[in-house]
């Protein structure tokens, strides 16, 4: 996010929601928090997951595991079925590879991809160890200029309510009543205002339909984080 926004970077790709994780809330705190970057595009892609060793390193011998904590999420039921190791959350799955092979340690190990394996150098422990085989992750496609990549018939918004009754009900009312699908809904708490939210709307808007036309009834602070 930070290099789109410094133009470092044309694109960025942001993972968003993934099949056995469900939605990734950092990504939608990242696109409040960054005012010039929008969403531009989205796209999928299917997610294998391997347990990955320094070279000479077994499964057997391995004590602890480095990953992300998105990836240690799809790998649940490998980890659970192995109390004895220690998890170790990292901020990357393809840094987690890097460090354990740099390091040498074998009995340390890392959950990422095959292509991270060989790029850095280590060993596939154990191949696919994610939950379910069908493991895909989508991700939004975010550039400063925000022009749309390609028409999906999108719209990603954020909003806040004020906190009395029905007023979620009333806001969500409007896109029915448009007969607009909605695609995602998460709830994110606001900065200096405890126990209180902005929602992040993910739905199904054609094009000729400009959203600037289009009031939630009483919402607050009301921001489009891209069209696509």
């Amino acid at each position: 996010m930070a290099a789109v926004d410094a133009r470092d970077v044309e694109f960025g790709l942001l993972p968003c929601e993934n099949t056995i994780y469900g939605p990734i809330a950092r990504a939608y705190d990242l696109l409040l928090q960054y005012d010039g970057v929008a969403i531009v595009d989205e796209t999928s892609h299917a997610i294998v997951q391997n347990l990955i060793g320094a070279p000479g390193a077994t499964l057997e011998v391995v004590e602890r595991i480095l990953s992300h904590p998105v990836a240690l999420e799809q790998c649940g039921a490998f980890l659970k079925a192995r109390p004895h190791i220690k998890i170790e959350p990292v901020a990357d799955t393809a840094g987690a590879v890097r460090g354990i092979v740099e390091g040498g340690d074998r009995r340390a190990a890392a959950i990422g991809s095959r292509l991270a394996a060989e790029i850095y150098g280590g060993v596939v422990l154990a191949p696919g160890v994610q939950d379910d085989r069908e493991n895909v992750t989508r991700f939004l496609v975010i550039a400063r200029d925000g022009k749309p990549r390609r028409h999906l018939g999108r719209m990603c918004v954020a909003f806040s309510l004020p906190h009395e009754p029905g007023s979620l009900y009333r806001a969500l009312g409007a896109f029915a009543q448009r007969g607009l699908n909605l695609r995602s809904l998460v709830a994110r708490p606001k900065e200096r205002a405890a126990f209180e939210y902005r929602f992040v709307v993910e739905l199904d808007w054609p094009p000729a339909l400009e959203p600037e036309a289009f009031q939630l009834p009483g919402s607050l602070d009301v921001r489009v984080l891209g069209k696509y």
